[in-house]
């Protein structure tokens, strides 16, 4: 499949001029980016530079400009966004003295905004560099711009979203006794190779594991009767898709099947309340309040779910305490789950966008009942 527009260098440029009027606004000389999913939102290149820094520079007004070690110079000049002012440093020089140049060259740096995922090592040389700059975390004004998806975003999105559908339903078929977790893990790289990508994630439980809700997958072996939960993502052209299933394994317990429909009636009740205007937390109540009527209140120890875009977590996040209210465009994840110790777990998730009414899942509706494979 082609990328979409979203890869066109006009896109990037109207990100940037969008982010230029929100630095002004918040009163920054500029944003310092460093080589994570802001970077590539606005270039649409990133590269790791371990303990090298890597970082864009975006001025209030003006044009951005790449500080890369010298040796990644060529591979930062075919950012798609078209920006030419790359900056390469050297190991013996470091980059302090070009990152104050950079700076010194804009309208103002009394407040600069950096990225969140910054190494602290290069924010602390930065601080050092220059003492008398107050330092603010960007993430708030990059997340105005990158919450609401555009329609080529949502386009690659919904691809990202069928290949994970295709990957869920190709593994489940393939699952038999004695199979290992670590070997359904590796099933599921396989199946996302012959789609052209790889997994992001992939968390892979069996019996009692699902009642961990981020079990790193091991050697446990599947037996009859295991509920079975496979929690999948990938990136396609850079957009993340996000689902977990959960199943069992021949047979399933009754009381599985009967958290199975509790959990699938908080995920429903999340479709039916989240539409433009109603608040995050408000979402997740919806959620919390099926669990709770339930009896299984104290089982549901996460929020009910968080946004998803170039990041697989990102704002909005769908949770007690966040006022934040939804917009159409956004995208979310809905994935309420319950989780008895030492017994099993069930989460269901799929990805929403928000319309102009209401939401639109992503993904493949999840079965009703707690679905019997193998």
């Amino acid at each position: 499949m082609k990328p979409s527009s979203e890869h066109d260098a006009a896109v990037y440029t109207t990100r940037i001029a969008a982010l230029h009027g929100l630095l002004r606004a918040a009163g920054a000389g500029g944003a310092i980016l460093a080589p994570t999913d802001q970077m590539r939102y606005l270039s649409g290149w990133s590269e790791h530079g371990h303990e090298r820094l890597i970082a864009l520079f975006v001025p209030a007004s003006g044009e951005p400009t790449f500080l890369v070690p010298k040796m990644n110079a060529p591979q930062a000049l075919t950012n798609p966004a078209g920006i030419q002012d790359v900056r390469g440093w050297e190991d013996e020089t470091g980059w302090a003295g070009l990152a104050t140049e950079v700076i010194a060259g804009w309208a103002s740096s009394e407040t600069i905004l950096v990225d969140d995922e910054m190494q602290a090592g290069h924010l602390l040389q930065l601080q050092e560099a220059l003492p008398a700059v107050r330092w603010r975390s960007v993430g708030p004004s990059l997340a105005v711009l990158r919450e609401r998806k555009s329609h080529g975003e949502l386009d690659l999105m919904r691809r990202s979203a069928e290949i994970t559908d295709e990957v869920y339903s190709a593994t489940i078929k393939e699952l038999e006794p004695g199979l290992s977790e670590n070997e359904v893990q590796h099933i599921i790289s396989l199946e996302y190779r012959v789609r052209d990508t790889l997994p992001s994630f992939s968390l892979v439980c069996f019996g009692p594991n699902t009642a961990l809700p981020h079990h790193s997958s091991g050697d446990r072996r599947l037996a009859d009767g295991d509920v079975v939960i496979l929690d999948i993502g990938c990136h396609w052209h850079g957009y993340a898709s996000d689902i977990t299933r959960t199943v069992a394994f021949r047979r399933a317990d009754p009381n599985a099947a009967e958290v199975y429909r509790v959990v699938h009636r908080a995920h429903t009740a999340v479709m039916e309340f989240a539409k433009p205007g109603v608040t995050c937390e408000s979402v997740d109540a919806s959620a919390r309040s099926v669990i709770e009527s339930a009896g299984y209140g104290e089982n549901f120890v996460h929020r009910t779910g968080h946004g998803i875009g170039l990041s697989t977590h990102e704002p909005p996040y769908i949770v007690k305490g966040n006022p934040q209210k939804l917009e159409e465009g956004m995208c979310f994840s809905d994935e309420p789950g319950i989780y008895l110790p030492g017994r099993f777990g069930v989460r269901i998730e799929n990805i929403v966008t928000v319309t102009g009414s209401g939401v639109a899942s992503l993904n493949a509706a999840p079965p009703t009942e707690l679905e019997v494979v193998g």
